[in-house]
Parts: C-alpha cells; structure tokens; sequence
C-alpha cells in the first residue's frame, strides 16, 4: 500500500473519509519535504526510500533543520504534520522485525561498549530485561489505560522511539509506559500520546466511533507516574510521533 492508497483509507473524526483535497495536500506536503530534504542534502535519501529506522533518524533531524521550521511555521504546520502522517503510515506498514534486526546490529557493532551494556540496551530494546523489570515495577505490573495486570501482554513502550535514543535513553525508566498491545501500537505509532499530566491526547486520524470502542478520549487522565525526568521525552513523542 502507497502512502497515497493509505490516506484514502484515512477517516476525520466523523468517520468520513478525507477529502481529496485534504489527501492531495499532505501528499504534496510529504513529497515537498523529502525533495528538499534530500536537495539541501540533509538527508542522504528521498524519505520515501527509508525503512522506519532510518525514517525516525531522518525526522529527528528534519524538525530541527532552521530552513525547515521557517517553511513549517508559515505553513502553518502543514509540513510537519504530513511528515507525521507518513511516519504512522511506515509505522504501521513496516516489518518490524526487520527494524529491529537492524537496529539490534547497530549495538552490537558499537565497540566503545562491554558485551554486558550490549545485552542490557538490546534488552532494553526488546521490552526485556532489567529495563521491563523496572517498569513493571513503577507500574505494579498493570497497563496505565486498561488496568489489565496480565503481566504477558503487557509491553516497556520506549516514549522516545530507541533508534532515536542515545544510549543512557535506551534503558532509561524515564523514557517508559507500561501498556497493554493494542494501546503500545496506537502509541508507537503516533494515534495517541499523553501531556506531562497524564491527559491523553487522540489523533484526528482515529474516528470517534473508533475511539469509543477503544474507551479513548482526549482528556482522559491516566496515571503515567509523572516526574520531571519524563518531560523531555514526553516532549519529543508530542513533537516528532504524534499525529494531531
């Protein structure tokens, strides 16, 4: 499916599909940014071409580029946000087990750390390990928004995506929620996100009858177990993941 195809299938809040217009404009918007992107060479390959991994790297850089926020900002966001939009598309049309292979060797490459700080981030990674213990820990073993206490389905969702991270983040307990699958994927892929007071904000992109059936609504307050050490990078899945 082409990220085109993918946003006919897209619906407003009223359960209706976008409008041709509206599809047109965050494709156009999508292929502006790549094409400059990649013509001012701050990226070395058109976005369209990236796997996910290489995509959140490109992101990260992309929402920082001065001559990018200029353009976005007399845009009216329009960039950015379709950016967004084809970040969740990625998101949820990529293998993830190939991200993860990827990113995995990316640690074990590293030299400038031991074989048991490997273990640890790749752990970490996997939602395993002492980073999950912790979590688990900090949320009595229960989701933040279902309350199931099974502790098998029960996902270490990194807030700031791990490719992004730098090591200290990867197993940092600051950059974790505890969260059930169905909720990880909405999070992960940006259809959801929180404030630092545990609001939950929704994406346009989820219907109110679908928001129903998941029991979601902006303003909703979960308790995410907030500390100042959360912020930045509650901060980052607020400004880089989340689709408005």
């Amino acid at each position: 499916m082409t990220f085109k195809e993918w946003l006919k299938t897209a619906t407003k809040k009223d359960g209706s599909l976008l409008s041709k217009s509206s599809i047109n404009h965050y494709l156009s918007g999508f292929e502006t940014v790549s094409r400059e992107m990649f013509n001012a060479k701050v990226i070395n390959k058109k976005l369209e071409e990236m796997e996910l991994y290489e995509l959140d790297l490109a992101i990260a850089i992309i929402l920082k580029n001065n001559n990018f926020t200029i353009k976005d900002e007399k845009g009216k966001r329009m960039y950015s946000n379709s950016l967004k939009r084809f970040r969740c598309y990625k998101y949820l049309n990529s293998d993830k087990g190939i991200q993860e292979e990827v990113e995995e060797s990316s640690i074990i490459n590293d030299t400038s750390l031991t074989a048991r700080e490997k273990e640890t981030i790749i752990k970490a990674r996997r939602g395993q390990g002492i980073y999950r213990d912790k979590l688990l820990e900090k949320y009595n073993k229960t989701c933040i928004m279902t309350k199931v206490s099974l502790v098998q389905v029960l996902i270490a969702s990194h807030i700031k995506p791990w490719v992004v991270c730098d090591n200290f983040e990867k197993v940092d307990v600051n950059n974790g929620l505890l969260l059930s699958a169905t909720y990880d994927r909405l999070f992960d892929s940006g259809l959801i996100s929180f404030d630092q007071k545990g609001r939950l904000k929704v994406s346009s992109l989820i219907s109110k009858d679908n928001a129903n059936k998941l029991k979601i609504k902006n303003g909703l307050n979960y308790d995410i177990k907030y500390n100042p050490d959360m912020w930045k990078y509650i901060e980052y899945h607020n400004d880089y993941i989340f689709v408005k």
